[in-house]
């Protein structure tokens, strides 16, 4: 027996507001994901900020060991001829001394550069998880409007 018209457009429409609810059960699960990224991207955040401050005391122990190698060398300079030997170990510690420095500006400026490109992808991630929350009140709203009518 063939369904009415009536019968007919009822299950079309049935089947639209089923397939539009699906839609909405996605874009919410969807709209979860974009809060679990917003929440890794305020660990990331925490987490930049730990490594600004390693690298800050690392920065502030290459300081210090250039300090105590140019001490070491003034002493060893003063002890003349005995010291020889300590002015060479002075002058290695000093180098690498100063490659700990270089190193430590360079996990600066990549820390910099990192917090920047978290900046904005927190921001990104903020306004799309606005969007899609937006999206989803207003198609759940659709299809709760359409359910209304249907009964």
């Amino acid at each position: 027996m063939a369904l009415s018209s009536d019968a007919a457009a009822k299950a079309a429409f049935e089947s639209k507001t089923r397939a539009l609810a699906d839609e909405v059960a996605e874009l919410k699960d969807l709209a979860e994901a974009f809060e679990r990224w917003h929440q890794d991207m305020i660990d990331l955040t925490t987490s930049n900020r730990a490594l600004h401050s390693k690298g800050e005391d690392l920065m502030t122990v290459a300081r210090s060991l250039i300090m105590v190698s140019l001490n070491a060398a003034i002493e060893a300079a003063r002890a003349g001829e005995a010291a020889r030997g300590f002015v060479v170990v002075a002058a290695e510690v000093r180098s690498l001394a100063l490659k700990a420095q270089e190193l430590a500006g360079d996990l600066r400026a990549g820390l910099h550069k990192s917090n920047l490109l978290t900046a904005t992808t927190f921001q990104d991630i903020q306004a799309g998880g606005k969007l899609m929350m937006a999206a989803v009140s207003g198609l759940g709203s659709s299809v709760n409007r359409l359910r209304s009518r249907e009964d």
